[in-house]
């Protein structure tokens, strides 16, 4: 490989959020939140520097650099081809949804998502407000599907003002074909709901799965549709902040736009985040994306060989996309509540609980994250062994 994956920055010592999380024992092996281990690529670093070295950090625009590359990146990626005018940012996904969900919807409507969901998804519904309608993944042989008769009954039952989508799927992995998604968007389209779109999982895809972003799905999808997107799960740069935001519909966006002009988002920009986009998006970072990919998958198969090969008492539900593998520990002997507790006192893995990040729909299971180097993955997987007695 041209890119070294199994060597990473000291988190313990950067204040990372896996890592460091208060009372953490010290050889805890951090495998929870949702970013990666591993260095950025190197154009990141090198758009970087000499923003830094000028020291100067004034109101900056968004340049023309910056929309070719961005506009570039969805005709080359998907085919999509999109107006500037479009094109938005702010410095948070859920930020961002939280925004949408203003906008679109009133204090006391109801919102539909798919369950199990992510914990600050729900929060940005309550945080609103609002009521969020349960529409659960379907478990069909190792995977999720989703339940369409149940998602058509809700909307005519309780008339949500939008669905909130979440494509790829967190925790499941799921990454809804298109001929689900315009299923889905048929069915808004005739009942008069709004699509939310949360794609920052959109970049590590595995085996001949494809992303299709909302607005690329059909012309009705332009017109019902927010789409949200963020390099910050796939190129490590979460603490550079920066959610772009894509809205076609002229009315849609003008709205949007109101409400974004009073926040002063378009006007107080972060430098270090558009040149990091921009050179990601121009492409730069494509061969250490492919690269991650593989190294990625090959994680997820160590793992999945290894409960296998010891017989470990998890069902893993194997993701189509992103870092984050789902596990049903319901068979396990350990309970279904505070499982992250279970993992920490045994085998000191820091992991995300799923009833705890996820709702109901989550209890028993657990979200780990495997974007860790091979050896650390390693040691996690012994400790994984000894802790069930294998």
């Amino acid at each position: 490989m041209k890119y070294n994956f199994d060597s990473t920055p000291d988190h313990r010592k950067n204040a990372s959020y896996r890592w460091g999380m208060e009372d953490m024992p010290e050889k805890v092996i951090g495998m929870g939140t949702a970013d990666l281990d591993y260095y950025c690529a190197p154009c990141i670093q090198k758009a970087l520097v000499p923003i830094a070295q000028e020291n100067c950090y004034n109101y900056r625009q968004h340049t023309k650099e910056y929309y070719d590359a961005v506009t570039g990146w969805y005709e080359r990626n998907y085919g999509l081809k999109i107006e500037k005018e479009w094109l938005s940012n702010v410095p948070s996904t859920i930020g961002a949804v939280r925004m949408a969900l203003g906008i679109f919807a009133k204090p006391g409507d109801n919102i539909i998502v798919q369950t199990p969901v992510f914990g600050p998804l729900k929060w940005a519904v309550e945080g609103a407000n609002q009521n969020l309608i349960e529409n659960p993944l379907k478990p069909v042989e190792g995977h999720y599907e989703i339940d369409f008769a149940d998602f058509e009954e809700k909307i005519k039952k309780y008339h949500p003002s939008l669905y909130l989508m979440v494509n790829p799927h967190n925790p499941t992995g799921r990454v809804f074909t298109k001929a689900e998604l315009e299923r889905l968007v048929d069915i808004c389209y005739e009942n008069n709901v709004k699509i939310i779109s949360d794609e920052v999982h959109c970049l590590v895809l595995y085996g001949n799965n494809k992303h299709t972003p909302i607005l690329a799905v059909n012309k009705k999808a332009q017109e019902i549709s927010v789409q949200i997107v963020s390099l910050s799960k796939g190129y490590n740069i979460m603490s550079l902040p920066h959610a772009i935001i894509t809205v076609a519909d002229p009315e849609m966006r003008k709205a949007w736009m109101k409400q974004i002009t009073a926040y002063s988002f378009g006007y107080a920009v972060n430098s270090f985040a558009i040149a990091a986009v921009t050179s990601v998006m121009k492409g730069e970072a494509d061969d250490w994306m492919k690269e991650l990919t593989q190294y990625l998958y090959q994680n997820l198969q160590e793992i999945l060989e290894f409960i296998k090969k010891y017989d470990l008492p998890l069902i893993p539900y194997v993701p189509e996309g992103s870092f984050l593998l789902w596990l049903d520990c319901r068979k396990a002997g350990i309970g279904t509540k505070h499982l992250d507790k279970f993992f920490m006192e045994k085998a000191q893995i820091h992991l995300d609980d799923g009833e705890e990040n996820f709702g109901s729909a989550g209890e028993g299971f657990v979200r780990i994250n495997f974007a860790v180097t091979n050896q650390n993955l390693k040691e996690a997987l012994e400790r994984i062994r000894v802790s069930f007695g294998k």
